[in-house]
């Protein structure tokens, strides 16, 4: 029979279709696993950024907060406050009280130096006082070792400032990183080659600091030369614009201290001196600390806006008063003050916001001067216009800063950013910082790799090991099935083959025998001989199909009993001997009085039924070709398990056919119609029934002349 090819030609085909859109599902969602955890990996690294740039600006916000609140006067060394009084409230004159400038004596975390740059380009620093404040500073506050280094570095700095600048443009567009954060190029104009000084002046300043570059730099020693013509220019401004308030602020005093001298008196309470005065004070020495109280006091209600008007200065002092709008350094407009009385005080007010203080600042500003890191911001100190840095430590400021983020990036970098001039805004960098022109470059981050078993791989995995589990439970059932039609066809074929042949030998002598046309009666023996032979043969057969078919079912029941071996002999043996008769062989029985004594549980009438199978194979098979016509019964006790053994010396069996012995219906029609008559279910029934008992049925490959088959029964 030939197999169906199409039948698994089919299956293979589906198959590998379902395989391939298994395959292509997993790829693409594999692909899209990538890219989420991509994406994932993107996210988690722009948030290391941010976070990373956040303590960073923290670190520069606190460093530039630190530098913004010194006030301008501590880029002295020593400065005179204004507004001091003794102990007997009298004001104490600018000028004969000296405060050192808390620069001197200890320079602060991660700065070089502190120093201030004036309209000729005179550069100064706290950290170095020059002539009588030199002597005094080291008397008293700082050692000549930290004296001589600052010395150094104000010499290291003027030298910066003198040369020309290298300024920083903005880098192209590049991947600053894995995370793809991209920035777009900006263009700028080359700009013509200016000094450092020139740079550091137009970071600080709005308005345009009027500097001689061409002039030679002054040492702070020289004091005695002549200045150029812009600072005797500005500080005469600065005079008139000082004059314009002293006399403004006199005249609010006066008239303010004689209609609230008496007020004030009252609410001043008596001062006990824990000195007594070395001389009985005056009347005029109390009036003088009565009106410089009433003076303050005054003086503070009109900064917080409680008095609107002043009345016009006296003659002498207007005429003195020329009438000044000079340009506000700061942008704004000065407000014009007449010569003549009845000037209203909203204007001098109006003047006095819009003019810059005696005193002030403007925030500092981060600018790169080559390698070197400056804060740089305008200012005004005793009304001169200065410009007043912070020459930074940018090395110990780049190690403590990438400290901090060691965690997040421990490759990572610092680089100077593109400078930005007071009043614009910095190029548009991701990675810049808020407060300085610094940028951060992440380096390359070790992230641990993704673990290969992934959730979705794992379910991926479980789903094709479902679909092959699948389809290796519809390949078994299609090869039972298959399997089954062939047996049921080998079986059909086999089972035709056999009763087709008594069949046609029962009608055939039956019809003689009934027609009477065999009238010798030793003739009609044999033919009633051959119908009783041809009667078993059908009995048997019949017999194993039903046998095997209840055992197929599992509707067989075992009756075991209690029987040794040489019962069980005894009772097959006549069997054995009529069919080995009918093929003109012997039965010889070959056990030991301890063998037959051997006690065995089991169902003889199943043994019976195997041992004649053997006996009727061999009879089948070895009688034409043995070399002695006898069939070996033999018995063993001696192991574990009771063994019986039938052996025969034909031809053997095959190692091709060796496998498929105990195959039922192991017969083709063919082989049916030219080998011995049988339907292939004999071995096959031996090794169920076998199995049925708890033992089994083996081909012992030793023997070499004939076959010998093994019965295995438990004790």
């Amino acid at each position: 029979m030939r197999k169906p090819l199409h039948i698994w030609i089919t299956f293979l085909a589906c198959f590998g279709l379902l395989l391939a859109a298994m395959a292509w599902v997993s790829w693409h969602t594999l692909a899209l696993e990538r890219t989420r955890e991509e994406a994932a990996r993107d996210a988690d690294q722009q948030e290391r950024v941010r976070l990373a740039l956040w303590r960073l600006d923290f670190q520069a916000s606190a460093l530039l907060m630190r530098e913004n609140a010194r006030p301008p006067t501590d880029f002295r060394p020593f400065h005179a406050p204004e507004g001091l009084v003794n102990k007997a409230y009298a004001n104490v004159a600018k000028g004969d009280v000296l405060v050192p400038s808390p620069l001197l004596a200890e320079v602060p975390e991660h700065v070089l130096l502190h120093f201030q740059m004036d309209a000729r380009g005179q550069v100064m620093s706290p950290q170095v006082p020059q002539n009588d404040e030199r002597v005094l500073a080291l008397a008293q506050f700082i050692n000549a070792d930290d004296l001589t280094r600052s010395e150094q570095r104000l010499s290291g700095l003027r030298e910066l400032l003198a040369q020309p600048s290298n300024p920083i443009t903005p880098q192209d567009k590049v991947s600053v990183s894995s995370w793809n954060l991209r920035r777009s190029p900006v263009a700028e104009p080359a700009a013509p080659p200016v000094l450092n000084r020139r740079l550091l002046t137009e970071a600080a300043c709005v308005n345009a600091f009027d500097l001689d570059d061409t002039q030679q730099q002054l040492d702070a020693s020289d004091a005695n030369l002549p200045r150029h013509a812009a600072w005797a220019v500005q500080q005469g401004q600065v005079a008139q614009q000082q004059s314009l308030y002293n006399i403004a602020e006199n005249s609010f005093r006066n008239r303010a201290v004689n209609a609230q001298a008496e007020e004030a008196i009252k609410q001043q309470p008596t001062i006990k001196m824990k000195e007594a005065p070395a001389k009985p004070v005056t009347k005029a020495e109390t009036v003088d600390a009565k009106e410089a109280f009433a003076m303050k006091k005054a003086e503070a209600k009109m900064e917080s806006g409680a008095v609107a008007m002043v009345p016009a200065p006296p003659p002498a002092a207007a005429s003195a008063m020329p009438s000044l709008a000079a340009a506000d350094p700061f942008g704004g407009a000065q407000a014009d003050v007449s010569a003549g009385g009845g000037a209203p005080m909203d204007k001098a007010i109006a003047s006095r916001k819009s003019t810059p203080a005696a005193n002030s600042s403007r925030p500092f500003q981060g600018v790169w001067l080559g390698k070197n890191l400056i804060l740089t911001r305008e200012a005004f100190v005793d009304g001169v216009r200065m410009v007043q840095g912070v020459w930074l430590d940018w090395p110990e400021l780049h190690a403590a800063w990438l400290r901090e983020i060691t965690d997040l990036f421990p490759d990572a970098k610092l680089e100077p950013a593109a400078n930005a001039n007071v009043g614009t805004r910095p190029t548009d960098d991701p990675l810049r910082f808020a407060a300085l022109p610094v940028r951060l470059v992440p380096g390359v981050i070790q992230l641990p790799p993704l673990p290969f078993w992934t959730p979705l791989r794992r379910s991926l995995a479980i789903a094709l090991a479902c679909v092959v589990l699948a389809a290796a439970a519809v390949g078994l059932v299609l090869f039972g099935t298959v399997a089954l039609s062939e047996r049921r066809a080998a079986f059909v074929s086999a089972v035709t083959h056999e009763l087709r042949t008594p069949l046609t030998t029962f009608r055939l002598y039956s019809e003689m025998l009934a027609d009477g046309m065999v009238a010798d009666e030793a003739q009609r023996k044999t033919y009633l001989d051959t119908l009783s032979g041809e009667a078993g043969r059908l009995s048997h057969l019949v017999e194993n199909v039903l046998a095997y078919a209840r055992l197929e079912r599992g509707s067989g029941q075992a009756r075991a009993e209690n029987i040794t071996i040489g019962e069980l002999l005894d009772r097959i043996l006549p069997r054995l001997k009529q069919r080995a008769d009918d093929c003109r062989m012997e039965v010889r029985v070959h056990a030991t009085d301890a063998d037959r004594k051997t006690q065995l549980h089991i169902d003889a009438a199943a043994v019976e039924q195997i041992l004649f199978n053997l006996v009727d194979n061999a009879c089948k098979y070895a009688a034409p070709r043995a070399a002695e016509p006898v069939i070996h019964v033999e018995a063993d006790t001696s192991g574990k398990f009771a063994m019986l053994r039938v052996r025969d010396s034909g031809g053997g069996i095959s190692r091709s056919e060796r496998r498929r012995i105990f195959h039922p219906f192991h017969k083709s029609a063919d082989q049916a119609a030219h080998s011995a008559p049988g339907v292939g279910l004999g071995l096959a029934l031996c090794r169920r029934l076998a199995t049925a008992l708890g033992g089994a049925i083996t081909l012992d490959t030793a023997t070499k002349d004939g076959a010998c088959f093994v019965l295995r029964l438990p004790k």
